[in-house]
């Protein structure tokens, strides 16, 4: 099942984890799509983030892609502590902005690496799940040597029982369709949202919802998915600021 994606520019590959119901968006539905880099053929910056122009297979312009991290902003007041203005950056090229998304990359694994290495050390988080979440954060020197160390002392965290559920990809795709169709499709209340969900994809809904998808989806999106690590509450509720 495919998660996410990853943009070429250039040279350079950039994976944007996400359930795969978020990232088809950009591939007009085509999952298997994703498995291969898509080429961005120009990109800008503004305040709330990246703007991507990409290329079909015959390298022609496409769509554009919006993206717009929840953390964007701090990245933005970072880079304004170390004298670098905003406005400086929404009037670079291409070429400028690669840049940018390259430094904001790098910053943003850095702090998930920080958050996840605060979570295992709680005994919130294993390994496992955090490569599971976002496999970059291995990249980052720090998060690195940290798993080198627990690793070299067979100190490695594992899952505590009854703590935590068995991770359902299918569950999660369902749960963050439920949270697109709400943001893309003003005044549709949530309850409606998770009840378009899984009209548009029973296969992904367990068996025993069979009696109430979208109600048990509503719920266990209130009780679990909205507070866990694979988290889009943020996302769905931008509609509404």
């Amino acid at each position: 099942m495919a998660r996410g994606f990853t943009l070429r520019l250039g040279q350079h590959l950039f994976t944007l984890g996400m359930p795969f119901t978020l990232a088809s968006r950009i591939t007009d539905g085509d999952e298997a799509r994703l498995l291969e880099p898509i080429d961005v053929l120009g990109m800008s910056v503004n305040a709330k983030g990246f703007l991507f122009i990409t290329a079909d297979d015959e390298g022609n312009p496409k769509l554009e892609l919006i993206y717009e991290p929840a953390i964007f902003s701090r990245f933005l007041s970072e880079l304004s502590d170390v004298s670098i203005q905003r406005e400086a950056l929404f009037k670079l090229d291409t070429a400028g902005t690669t840049a940018v998304f390259c430094l904001f990359y790098s910053w943003m694994n850095a702090k998930q690496a920080a958050v996840f290495e605060e979570n295992i050390r709680a005994g919130n988080l294993t390994f496992e799940e955090a490569r599971d979440i976002r496999k970059e954060v291995f990249d980052v020197p720090r998060f690195a040597r940290f798993f080198q160390r627990k690793w070299l002392a067979n100190d490695m965290p594992k899952g505590k029982k009854g703590k935590r559920r068995n991770h359902s990809e299918q569950v999660e795709a369902l749960y963050a369709l439920a949270c697109r169709i709400y943001r893309e499709t003003p005044s549709i209340s949530f309850e409606d949202a998770c009840y378009a969900a899984t009209e548009q994809r029973p296969e992904l809904v367990p068996l025993t919802w069979r009696k109430d998808p979208d109600g048990n989806l509503k719920r266990e999106a209130t009780r679990y998915w909205d507070k866990s690590q694979y988290s889009q509450k943020d996302y769905r509720e931008r509609r509404d600021k």
